[in-house]
């Protein structure tokens, strides 16, 4: 979703959208192979967490070499995909997300600080450039834009879903925010990251340089009140731990909603 509104993003995209399909085969097969790659790095503390604690039963001890040659072949698959079918700028977009994912993130990040998803999530904006290459080879300010919001959502919505689950973190000695800080410190910075989140939104209205289209003007107003109000409920109901999940599955549909509505930038 994130590539595909960042390729939107151009303002020729409409007459070229063939190249969506290997944008996305090579995006998805990156994105899949990064996640497989998690999940054998972290088989160790997968088992100790209730949420993770499927995973086992299909990457294990027995079969992680098998999946991880599977995932290697993905993202080969995915790089000369990006390289033939789009261009080399695009593909290094691609590549950067893959491995800001598992080598940022996973492996140097996710359990040695409570920064982890913070600078972590950085992987999550790549997908935005890649998009908006593929075209023509260019980096345009919407996408900038659309990294920079997916960035910013990024710690409000995995920290909703990390005080929910607290303990399986605590268990698992992994530094998430809300087990490293406590529930009621884990919100306060939340609220503080939505309300940045939420200002940057905004941006558009403020510099029409960023093109986002007429859906994005109706809607960011009104998801952005309804996502602070989701995490201001915490607040309100005693920290209750139901309250950050739901705040976690609105974080969904904000990010959902705004990127479909950044897909109409150039329609008229």
């Amino acid at each position: 979703m994130v590539a595909i509104a960042g390729f939107l993003s151009v303002r020729s995209s409409l007459t070229h959208l063939v190249l969506l399909v290997p944008l996305m085969v090579a995006g998805t097969l990156a994105s899949m192979s990064a996640s497989i790659f998690n999940n054998v790095y972290d088989m160790d503390i997968d088992r100790k967490m209730k949420r993770t604690s499927g995973r086992e039963s299909i990457i294990n001890n027995t079969n992680y070499k098998r999946v991880s040659i599977i995932a290697g072949i993905m993202l080969l698959v995915a790089i000369v995909t990006g390289i033939i079918f789009i261009n080399v700028l695009s593909t290094i977009f691609i590549v950067a997300g893959f491995a800001s994912y598992v080598f940022l993130y996973t492996i140097l990040l996710k359990r040695r600080t409570s920064w982890n998803i913070v600078i972590g999530g950085i992987a999550g904006s790549f997908p935005a450039l890649a998009g908006s290459t593929a075209l023509f080879g260019n980096i345009n300010l919407t996408s900038i834009f659309i990294a920079s919001l997916v960035f910013m959502w990024t710690p409000t919505h995995f920290w909703s879903l990390a005080t929910n689950n607290a303990d399986d973190y605590t268990n698992a000695e992994v530094p998430m925010l809300p087990s490293k800080v406590g529930i009621k410190k884990g919100a306060f910075w939340i609220l503080i990251n939505t309300i940045v989140l939420i200002s940057l939104s905004l941006l558009p209205f403020l510099f029409r340089e960023i093109k986002v289209g007429l859906p994005y003007y109706a809607l960011a107003a009104v998801l952005d009140a309804y996502l602070l109000y989701s995490v201001l409920r915490p607040f309100i109901h005693n920290y209750s731990k139901i309250y950050f999940k739901k705040a976690f599955h609105f974080s969904n549909l904000y990010l959902l909603i705004l990127l479909v509505a950044l897909f109409f930038v150039n329609v008229a």
